[in-house]
């Protein structure tokens, strides 16, 4: 009877660990794919503002790849959370709408960098939100789409990083520009002068050889004179 109570005990007790484990794994499966879609959703809003707004073309080339990518990385997402039963939020987080609404009073360079800053920083977070995942997923299927999306999401931050530097020197690139322009015009001027003085020593040289040329002439034909 002693025995059969530690059985019954056991068991109960092997049955919670393992209720506790697979539910514990079910929040963590679910925090992920949480904080995906807010990350794709976020994405795809803060992007199609910039396509909106924005007036420079790199800018909209990087926003129309943001909606584009994920969007589609935002239908995946869906599929997968479907198939484990869990729901994904339907609204972005506080925190990525009070962006919005900042960015919504931008214009200019000034929404360029705001934007791009945005992208940057969220992009970072993403990665190694995805990057964990891969490495320590308990799903296999979740786990095996995060580590595909990883090298999509850093070419994402790595061209966040560059547009950003670039909107960053904005106003200083026509200084930048202007200051190589000149350094251009200066080189080809140097270079000009220095051919030409090339050519004007070419010239004296050849000069010089002439006259050299003819003085030895006069001289022989004077020698040669009765």
């Amino acid at each position: 009877m002693k025995r059969f109570v530690v059985s019954v005990f056991t068991v109960a007790g092997l049955t919670a660990l393992l209720s506790f484990m697979l539910t514990a794994e079910a929040v963590v499966k679910t925090d992920f794919m949480a904080e995906a879609a807010q990350a794709s959703m976020a994405e795809v809003a803060l992007s199609n503002l910039a396509l909106q707004k924005s007036q420079n073309e790199a800018v909209r080339q990087f926003a129309q790849q943001m909606v584009t990518d994920h969007t589609a990385a935002s239908q995946e997402l869906a599929t997968l959370a479907s198939s484990k039963n869990v729901t994904l939020p339907a609204e972005m987080d506080s925190k990525h709408s009070g962006i919005l609404r900042k960015l919504g009073g931008r214009s200019g360079n000034d929404f360029d960098r705001d934007y791009m800053k945005a992208m940057v920083s969220d992009h970072e977070k993403t990665v190694k939100l995805f990057q964990k995942e891969a490495d320590k997923g308990t799903d296999a299927e979740t786990k095996a789409w995060a580590a595909k999306m990883v090298p999509a999401l850093q070419g994402h931050l790595q061209m966040a990083r560059s547009t950003h530097a670039m909107v960053q020197g904005g106003e200083r690139s026509g200084g930048n520009g202007s200051g190589n322009s000149g350094g251009n015009m200066n080189s080809n001027m140097d270079m000009n002068s220095i051919s030409n003085r090339a050519g004007n020593s070419s010239g004296r040289s050849n000069s010089n050889r002439r006259t050299n040329t003819n003085t030895s002439e006069n001289a022989n034909s004077n020698a040669n004179r009765p």
